[in-house]
């Protein structure tokens, strides 16, 4: 399956509105500020997902990838994260659960 940047954009996108946001928006504690929010519901999905039978992607592993690069720009967009404050927090985050989650989506997509 030939990816373009218009389908990375196109399964990035489902995968952040469809998938994602859909189970991170109720756990956002107003407290919190977005980079514990995040963290906080990476640990808890990524323990979720351990427990879910592994699915097959249809995908390559370039183009996962592709979709990964893609989805993170996206959630930090909906987020309103600017490059320094996501350069201030970035070790506050788990990436790679992110990225383990983003690869789980995808075999939905």
């Amino acid at each position: 399956m030939g990816f373009t940047d218009k389908t990375t954009h196109d399964v990035a996108n489902k995968i952040i509105n469809e998938f994602f946001f859909v189970k991170y928006r109720p756990t956002i504690k107003d407290n919190n500020n977005w980079y514990e929010n995040l963290n906080n519901f990476l640990v808890t999905e990524w323990d979720f997902l351990q427990e879910s039978t592994d699915t097959q992607s249809k995908f390559t592993d370039d183009e996962e990838h592709m979709v990964i690069v893609e989805a993170m720009q996206l959630l930090l967009d909906n987020l309103n994260v600017d490059e320094d404050a996501f350069e201030d927090h970035e070790h506050d985050i788990d990436w790679m659960k992110f990225d383990d989650i983003i690869r789980h989506y995808v075999c939905y997509v």
